[in-house]
């Protein structure tokens, strides 16, 4: 099992630090309490010193050893540990073992350091081997414990063997709980940022498409204005001067807008949109014709359907030659579809492609569980959004 370390902040940066030190701290008493056990099982036995110095330098060995590849994965990833490593740690295992049980003494508990060793040899080296590892570990174990006794004739090897493999397995896994919550815990951390991030994105997206319906629709209708203005310069210069004065409303307008946007107040109820697309239209030449009751509509449905009108009329104005344009509401039991349908369509998008408009849309009304579909049907266009009420 890898040490993993994702970047935090505030408050969750110093709950993760607390749950590093807390499961470090753990280790770190495991370690204290089996060399303290092992230590005082022999000092009570008043054994020879030569068992005891041989035994404690190879506690001392494997516990700069669990250091080194169980408690600093807990601060970040670990390299994967060289084979002669490895094979070094496992004769220490092995070396710990056949000393204990091939001298008179308690021999079973040095199991325990055997299965330390054994946990860092898991997650150093065979970290994708799992269980297998720590049972064919302990099982080596087990046999150099009974091979170590028969060959010095002390009888009991076959129990004292089946005892060994059962405690070093324990050991092995003693701490792969403590490991696995730390590193369930930084996986939901980073899911947690994951979702924030997707969010993040979200809303951005939101805001592009927002942005694009308001100074796409403005910028749309400020240069038919001006082009009309322009026509108009000579033979109605009072009729020209309106429509300037009402392309300087309109850019006003689209950073009212924007500013409101950005803040999180602007609406865009189909009602509102209605009052702007007939007024739009209307100096446009193009005529207009409305059937259906948005008073019926739900909040978030009159958001959406407005939303598609406006996109709806910026497209006809700026890709059709219209002479006419048709909105029909339907208002049903619980669904709500507008259709938007205008003549002089323009000839497709050679790729066939829609633009970001229509996909935004698309993808809102979709998200919200409801259809939408933007087509020509011979000599018109329609667009059709349903939503829920």
């Amino acid at each position: 099992m890898r040490g993993i370390r994702w970047r935090v902040r505030g408050r969750d940066r110093a709950a993760l630090e607390s749950l590093r030190r807390y499961t470090r701290y753990n280790i770190l008493f495991s370690v204290f309490a089996v060399g303290s056990v092992l230590v005082l099982a022999e000092v009570r036995d008043h054994l020879d010193a030569a068992r005891l110095v041989a035994l404690v330098a190879g506690l001392v060995l494997g516990g700069l050893g669990h250091w080194r590849w169980t408690v600093r994965s807990i601060d970040g990833p670990i390299e994967r540990m060289p084979w002669w490593q490895a094979g070094a740690l496992t004769a220490l295992a092995g070396g710990l073992l056949a000393i204990a049980f091939g001298t008179e003494g308690h021999g079973v508990v040095w199991s325990l350091a055997a299965g330390l060793i054994g946990h860092d040899l898991l997650i150093g080296r065979f970290p994708e081997a799992g269980w297998r590892f720590g049972v064919g570990f302990a099982a080596l174990m087990g046999l150099t414990a009974a091979v170590s006794m028969v060959v010095t004739g002390q009888p009991g090897a076959p129990g004292q063997g089946v005892l060994t493999f059962a405690l070093t397995l324990l050991m092995t896994y003693a701490e792969v709980l403590l490991l696995r919550q730390w590193r369930l815990t930084l996986e939901l951390e980073k899911a947690r940022h994951d979702a924030a991030e997707l969010a993040t994105t979200k809303e951005r997206l939101r805001l592009a498409e927002d942005l694009h319906d308001i100074l796409g629709h403005a910028l749309e209708v400020v240069s038919l204005k001006s082009e009309l203005a322009s026509r108009l310069s000579e033979v109605d210069p009072e009729r020209s001067r309106a429509e300037l004065t009402e392309v300087q409303r309109l850019a006003r307008g689209a950073v009212h807008d924007v500013r409101a946007l950005v803040q999180g107040r602007r609406s865009t109820e189909l009602v509102i949109e209605m009052a702007g697309a007939r007024g739009l239209l209307e100096s446009a030449g193009i005529r207009w014709q409305f059937t259906g009751d948005p008073a019926r509509l739900g909040a978030e449905s009159s958001e959406l359907l407005g939303r598609v009108l406006r996109e709806a009329v910026t497209n006809l104005l700026r890709h059709a030659d219209a002479s006419h344009c048709l909105v029909r509401l339907e208002i049903r039991r619980d669904r709500a579809v507008l259709h938007v349908r205008n003549d002089g369509v323009a000839p497709m998008r050679q790729d066939g492609r829609e633009g970001s408009g229509l996909r935004g849309l698309n993808r809102r009304i979709t998200e919200a569980g409801g259809e939408f579909s933007a087509e020509p049907h011979g000599n018109a266009f329609e667009v059709r959004a349903e939503v829920p009420r």
